[in-house]
């Protein structure tokens, strides 16, 4: 019988072993995927400056405000926050708007850089209801941000270990509409805090 060569062996070897560390990641990416459930948020690739302040500053969020009522599809128009609506310390808003024209649309908008985006399409289900989703703009003005990060951050100071945020947002969703984060995390202790649509504390709880 015919000997096999060592540097054959070792050949296989290697062959076996990038097989098994290829098909190895591959599954691994296949189950990432399959169960990651938190989507990434979208990078904004802005060379605009970040600037800091920008969830408490009330003067700024009544400036990005008026820029959006400034659109020209949304002068002397009612604007409908649809969805969810974020507001970032660096700046930066992202929002939903019922199309001012088709109300059976929607469009995504940021702010950025004191600017707000051309619209981006939204798609929806036959099955989403709309109206079940929407908020008016005038019922709650930008700058309401500022009062529900003062008000939980308050509450965040008086409870060890806790931290303060710096992102907020409104939920709207089966005619319910809820600002968030509303989890206050200690070290020792956690609470449930809730805001009235103007942004006023409504209950807090110890969980």
């Amino acid at each position: 019988m015919k000997k096999s060569s060592p540097t054959l062996i070792i050949y296989g070897i290697l062959v076996i072993q990038l097989l098994v560390t290829n098909g190895c990641q591959r599954l691994s990416q296949s189950m990432k995927d399959t169960f990651n459930t938190n989507p990434e948020e979208p990078v904004w690739n802005s060379p605009k400056e970040r600037i800091t302040g920008f969830v408490t500053d009330k003067a700024g969020l009544d400036s990005a405000e008026i820029r959006l009522r400034e659109l020209p599809q949304f002068r002397a128009k009612t604007i409908n926050l649809y969805a969810d609506i974020h507001f970032y310390d660096d700046g930066r808003i992202m929002a939903k708007l019922q199309h001012p024209e088709n109300l059976e649309y929607v469009d995504a908008y940021n702010y950025d850089g004191s600017q707000w985006s051309q619209p981006t399409p939204v798609q929806l289900s036959v099955h989403d209801k709309i109206k079940d989703r929407l908020v008016a703009l005038d019922s709650v003005p930008f700058h309401t941000a500022a009062s529900v990060v003062k008000n939980y951050n308050e509450k965040a100071a008086a409870i060890e270990g806790a931290s303060p945020t710096d992102h907020v947002y409104l939920i709207m969703h089966s005619g319910i509409v809820q600002w968030y984060p509303n989890q206050i995390d200690g070290s020792r202790e956690a609470w449930s805090v809730f805001f009235n649509l103007d942004g006023s504390v409504s209950s807090f709880l110890r969980n």
